[in-house]
């Protein structure tokens, strides 16, 4: 499908990257206190359960590949994860080497007493979509998630990013 040229916005509010961010933190903040205040989980340790859970058992190099988090994020999720009680790693039956992750059974019913109250958030957030509005919404975020996959690994910015020095200390635009 060749790609349609769109109008270049000229102001921040226009961006899809900047809208983007703006409706996420809008929702995040519900998010954390429903995860946290209710269920005494955090967002990283949540979307490793519900991966665990719906895709699992899956290695620790799979969880974090399906999670979209790095293996040191992951691992120490997943510390806490165990010391939760809420998921185990076993060694897999075939290949002693390898080490699964797998839900715990108290770890299934967090994940079935929390995904209603999420789908639930969801629902509220979508409240102002007709439901052909929020599913044609939804494949849209899909394919810019994709495209933005294909991004990243095609290296369209390849410059890095250094925390320590700040955008002030390096160089302005050429």
């Amino acid at each position: 499908m060749p790609s349609v040229p769109v109008q270049r916005p000229f102001h921040l509010a226009e961006m899809p990257m900047y809208c983007l961010y703006q409706a996420w933190s809008q929702a995040s903040p519900m998010f954390v206190r429903l995860c946290e205040g209710r269920f005494g989980i955090t967002r990283r340790e949540w979307r490793l359960l519900a991966a665990v859970v719906e895709y699992g058992p899956l290695t620790s190099a799979e969880l974090a590949a399906t999670a979209r988090l790095d293996l040191v994020r992951t691992s120490r999720a997943l510390g806490s994860l165990c010391g939760k009680g809420w998921v185990d790693r076993g060694r897999d039956t075939d290949d002693k080497r390898i080490t699964n992750v797998m839900a715990t059974e108290s770890g299934q019913a967090l994940y079935h007493a929390m995904l209603p109250e999420i789908a639930h958030l969801n629902d509220l957030l979508m409240a102002d979509l007709t439901p052909d509005e929020g599913r044609q919404l939804l494949h849209l975020l899909q394919l810019v998630a994709q495209r933005g996959e294909r991004m990243s690994n095609e290296n369209v910015v390849a410059d890095k990013a250094s925390r320590r020095q700040g955008g002030t200390r390096r160089s302005r635009a050429r």
